[in-house]
């Protein structure tokens, strides 16, 4: 059954104004959100009573005479949502609460590339984590899915990628529930990394950036006045298409090619070991990508004009670290450009690509560009 439950702009405001900046009074939510102090004294207090903020002391307040000032904060274990990344190699599951904490996670090797087997693995991966934690039903407000692909046309379809060219036509909004038993959000691999960033990494609280992510593929995101831009399709910021795949790019199946062209058969990006790296192949094919990503940097400072560009992914560590060296060493990210560039990132949470998965959930539950009347508990 279900229960609906409201959560108004501006509820979703002062929980995301929470989640920016962390405890606030409620005087100073007033000031920062433009709306009067008896709004906030009502939406706080109907948020405090669903359990999804609560009071603590101010510490600026400590010692000092008279009542003493509250401060808001999220209460961290108001909702659970539940992850799932799901590439080539393997499947990975989470359950978090809201300030992204992994209360439980788990990993599998993929042994079946099929549709069906590999959401038949995550779903039971799910339940196991919530009946192990002993939580109700209701506590989990849904199932963030993420896995490569670049969008089509239609926006619940993602095109599929070489490994995964026998699934059959997946719309997301229809085929992937059933395997899990609640609402169930889906996001392409690159653009729930970012929401990763966004809400539990290297640029919680940032205004505007832009993601690189490093897999199979190349894709992306951007995030403008802390929000994430989709654009028409979920289409934005799909960087991989600057770089097509008749040409050598800078992708981690790129990478694979050129290693089987030079004799050394890996399938599997988790294949790929230090002693590899050493190889001249992969040194030439990291020289050339590197300097193809300094490029990309250079497109994303032109156009987005971000405060910062984070740049992770499934590749091998090293690859993506002596990448950022490089672009970071250069004297510049491309001719006539003498402005500032933006800060290069690494990715703080790409080790936990479910956690991006398990914060589509809580975007649509909480952040004020999703709204769109109500949202929806389920119990």
């Amino acid at each position: 059954m279900t229960e609906h439950f409201r959560l108004s702009y501006n509820a979703r405001r002062i929980l995301a104004i929470l989640r920016e900046r962390g405890p606030q009074s409620r005087a100073e939510i007033a000031r920062l959100l433009d709306i009067t102090p008896s709004t906030v004294t009502r939406l706080t207090g109907s948020l405090i009573r669903d359990g999804m903020l609560c009071e603590t002391s101010d510490p600026s307040r400590e010692g000092q005479k008279g009542y003493p000032a509250k401060l808001l904060c999220i209460e961290p274990g108001a909702v659970i949502t539940a992850g799932v990344y799901v590439d080539p190699d393997r499947i990975m599951t989470c359950l978090s609460d809201l300030t992204g904490t992994v209360l439980s996670s788990e990993s599998v090797a993929v042994p079946d590339r099929s549709f069906v087997a590999m959401m038949t693995i995550a779903g039971e991966s799910v339940r196991r984590q919530v009946q192990a934690l002993g939580l109700a039903g209701w506590r989990v407000a849904g199932c963030g899915v993420s896995y490569p692909g670049q969008y089509s046309e239609d926006p619940t379809r993602v095109m599929r990628i070489r490994q995964f060219q026998d699934w059959p036509a997946v719309n997301v909004t229809r085929d992937l529930r059933p395997y899990f038993g609640m609402p169930v959000h889906h996001m392409n691999d690159a653009k729930a990394a970012c929401l990763a960033e966004l809400y539990h990494g290297a640029c919680t609280g940032m205004r505007n950036f832009c993601h690189i992510w490093l897999s199979y593929g190349i894709g992306g995101a951007a995030v403008v006045d802390q929000h994430p831009y989709f654009g028409r399709n979920n289409g934005a910021a799909e960087w991989g298409g600057l770089f097509p795949k008749s040409q050598p790019r800078p992708s981690g199946q790129d990478l694979l090619d050129t290693l089987t062209a030079a004799g050394v058969a890996i399938d599997k990006l988790s294949d790929i070991a230090d002693h590899h790296l050493e190889m001249a192949v992969v040194t030439e094919w990291r020289d050339r990508a590197a300097k193809q990503l300094q490029w990309l940097c250079l497109v994303i400072a032109r156009t987005y004009a971000p405060e910062a560009i984070v740049i992770g992914g499934t590749l091998h560590p090293q690859l993506i670290e002596g990448f950022l060296d490089f672009i970071r060493g250069a004297p510049r990210l491309g001719e006539d450009f003498v402005t500032t560039p933006p800060r290069l990132l690494r990715a703080a949470r790409d080790n936990l690509p479910q956690l991006g998965a398990a914060a589509l959930p809580l975007h649509h539950l909480m952040n004020p560009a999703t709204y769109a009347g109500h949202a929806v508990k389920w119990l």
